[in-house]
């Protein structure tokens, strides 16, 4: 039986973020979930083997959402191919940073290039709660 809840994916730096940063992204996916989405969880820095972590990011959690929303406040190689292979699949992208990180011009570029990325600055991830909204009410 096929789920009718919106499904999310929730990508991220994990090798080189913080740990206040990676549990205020718990945080966020946890109220997107009581909000009544599904919200895909990653492997992580410690659980199977790399390509286990490939094939769950990108084989299911990528391809299987119905948004991917991409955390752009710390460096991750993983987390632009993440970026690169939602718009390959045409997925719609919500990428976000906090006011105060440094994005990088090819992801403020693609907002623009890319008519399925969109790009937004927060100060708490609680409030793109509404933002996310937007984006699935467009679907």
């Amino acid at each position: 039986m096929k789920s009718s809840q919106t499904k999310l994916y929730v990508g991220c730096s994990l090798t080189h973020a913080p740990e206040d940063f990676k549990t205020e992204v718990e945080g966020f996916k946890e109220l997107l979930r009581k909000q009544g989405n599904e919200v895909f969880d990653f492997v992580g820095l410690e659980n199977g083997t790399a390509e286990d972590v490939y094939r769950w990011d990108i084989g299911h959690c990528v391809r299987d959402c119905d948004v991917f929303i991409a955390i752009c406040d710390h460096p991750a190689l993983g987390l632009g191919w993440e970026i690169a292979e939602a718009t390959r699949l045409n997925k719609p992208v919500l990428a976000l940073a906090h006011e105060h990180a440094a994005v990088t011009r090819l992801i403020l570029g693609a907002a623009v290039a890319e008519k399925n990325i969109r790009f937004e600055r927060y100060t708490s991830l609680a409030d793109m709660i509404p933002v996310v909204g937007e984006v699935l009410a467009t679907q």
